[in-house]
């Protein structure tokens, strides 16, 4: 018995030292790798990518330069997202040492959702970015339900491998 107690002892006191840790830094610029990126082999060239992360405990910005145009995005915590506003704004959460963003947006009048997991290698000097991307197709109503506008498929994943820059 007390060596039962004593095992649950140290099994929760080593979990707590796992809540305590510091979660990773993604802060930096990172440029796109596209020899290991799959985005870099869907259609045509689509030039450098470079991403700078800005992370703070209640929030983090992320700007994307493609094609010379530049992106932001802030997050904030899930519980902390706000419910209307000018700005793009999405959320973040961690899973252990995973930075989880997702983002509701519109593209041509489509809306789309973007998840993207981001992992450090030990060193911190790549960043892996799993992306999945869903597109909510044109549903519209019909005389007997719901019709399905399109019989595409509504979403897609890929791994995009990142260099810090700086």
């Amino acid at each position: 018995m007390k060596f039962l107690l004593g095992s649950c002892l140290i099994v929760s006191l080593g979990s707590l030292g796992l809540y305590g840790q510091t979660p990773p830094d993604f802060s930096g610029t990172w440029t796109m790798d596209p020899s290991r990126s799959e985005a870099a082999d869907q259609g045509p060239s689509i030039g450098p990518i470079t991403v700078a992360i800005r992370q703070a405990p209640a929030e983090i910005r992320i700007e994307t330069t493609r094609d010379g145009k530049t992106q932001e995005v802030r997050y904030l915590p899930l519980e902390m997202k706000a419910a209307s506003t000018a700005e793009q704004l999405g959320t973040f959460r961690w899973d252990g040492s995973r930075l989880v963003t997702n983002l509701a947006t519109h593209i041509n009048n489509q809306a789309v959702t973007f998840e993207e997991v981001r992992t450090l290698n030990p060193e911190g000097t790549e960043m892996a970015v799993e992306v999945t991307l869903v597109v909510q197709h044109g549903y519209q109503s019909g005389g007997g339900g719901v019709v399905r506008s399109s019989n595409a498929p509504n979403s897609s994943t890929g791994k995009n491998v990142f260099v810090k820059a700086r």
